[in-house]
């Protein structure tokens, strides 16, 4: 397994803090190939003990093990790995989309059937619900964006037969979402969950989640980048949830 796909399978079990570090190196592997550990700390805008501890959750011994890996495919490969350009929206949307890939199809055979997808955000992730629900009814299919308690009591009323839920947060700790989806579980109603936290409460609480791999300014959550790789997972989603199934022919 190449460093980056390590790092990639270890962000569910990572800390938000430590995800982000390895959310940056997975950008820029050339600057653990290149720089110290106190320069690798301050591009990805942290200290040098949560980078070691990144290193670690991901299975190395510390940065230096994860240098000689790192350094150990560069010479066997015969080339440096790129680092990260400019074009930061082109990386993380790749990266989301590449994250959520192997769950996308199980999310999509939920929604295809469902006679109602139910989707549930706050703030701008609830922006996020309000264009899928726009999608969803383009795709013929019933949908409603919920953002508060009393509508979450609403929907889950039986019979909820033909339910899907589709819970965002950005974080993975927003506890309407979280209640929601601990709502839809008791009403037997299958989720969907879409953050950027793989190792959150809401990961660990939806049927199936989708990933996205946002990687984080030093301003908060708030960035448009953020957005748009929901939006490009969610693209995803419904374009795969759109195409029909042909039936298997009888040999």
């Amino acid at each position: 397994m190449s460093v980056k796909d390590t790092l990639q399978a270890r962000l569910k079990r990572m800390r938000p803090s430590e995800a982000a570090v390895a959310r940056r190196l997975l950008r820029s592997l050339s600057l653990v190939a290149e720089k110290s550990l106190r320069e690798v700390a301050a591009h990805c805008r942290t200290s040098d003990a949560t980078v070691v501890r990144a290193c670690r959750t991901a299975g190395f011994d510390g940065f230096q093990d994860l240098k000689y890996y790192v350094l150990r495919e560069f010479t066997a490969g015969g080339a440096l790995p790129a680092a990260q350009t400019q074009d930061a929206y082109r990386e993380d949307i790749a990266a989301s989309v590449t994250a959520a890939e192997a769950a996308l199809e199980q999310a999509a055979r939920l929604i295809r059937p469902a006679r109602r997808v139910v989707l549930a955000g706050i703030g701008a992730s609830y922006g996020m619900a309000i264009i899928a629900t726009d999608i969803l009814f383009t795709l013929g299919k019933p949908a409603l964006p919920i953002h508060s308690e009393q509508m979450a009591g609403y929907v889950f009323t039986p019979p909820t037969e033909g339910l899907v839920l589709l819970a965002i947060s950005h974080s993975g700790e927003t506890q309407f979402t979280l209640h929601v989806v601990q709502e839809a579980r008791k009403a037997g109603v299958a989720s969907i969950g879409l953050t950027n936290e793989p190792a959150s409460e809401l990961a660990r609480a939806v049927d199936v989640l989708l990933p996205t791999q946002a990687v984080e300014p030093p301003r908060g959550s708030y960035a448009i980048a953020a957005r748009i790789c929901q939006l490009a997972v969610l693209d995803r989603l419904f374009n795969l949830a759109g195409r029909r199934v042909s039936p298997r022919r009888n040999r």
